[in-house]
């Protein structure tokens, strides 16, 4: 009768324990749609324009690099160790005659689905400006 007791308690917290122990691998081709942007930019930078985008992550342990698969620029990462269905990704590039910085935070629902949200900033080193975008994202290929 105690091994059942012991049993049952053990079985009890494994149950109350996250669902999610370990990161979730998001390696793959995702495609993701941008449904909220506010851009407070002049000139064109294209960041966040309503659509549909093709992104690869590929993912090694808790490091993330993801990337737009039209411009090909990588953004690096990690996943947050505890909550593991967050990432967290930076990057930067020279563009219109500044330099872009931006700041993306991603929420995988499963192992198909996601949303998030991202940040930027433009500056030449006199003028600088921003703006932000939300989007969902759907697995397309492992």
């Amino acid at each position: 009768m105690k091994r059942f007791i012991f049993l049952v308690a053990l079985l009890s917290v494994a149950c109350l324990s996250p669902v999610l122990s370990h990161a979730m691998d998001c390696t793959g081709q995702w495609r993701g749609t941008v449904t909220e942007s506010t851009n407070k930019c002049k000139n064109d930078l294209g960041k966040g324009k309503p659509g549909e985008y093709t992104l690869t992550f590929i993912q090694k342990g808790e490091e993330v690099v993801g990337m737009e698969n039209t411009v090909k620029r990588p953004y690096r990462g990690v996943v947050n160790p505890e909550r593991p269905q967050f990432v967290h990704l930076v990057g930067s590039y020279v563009t219109t005659g500044g330099f872009v910085s931006e700041a993306v935070d991603i929420e995988f629902k499963s192992e198909t689905t996601g949303v998030g949200k991202s940040v930027w900033r433009w500056s030449n080193g006199y003028l600088s400006c921003g703006g932000s975008f939300t989007f969902t994202l759907e697995k397309v290929q492992p």
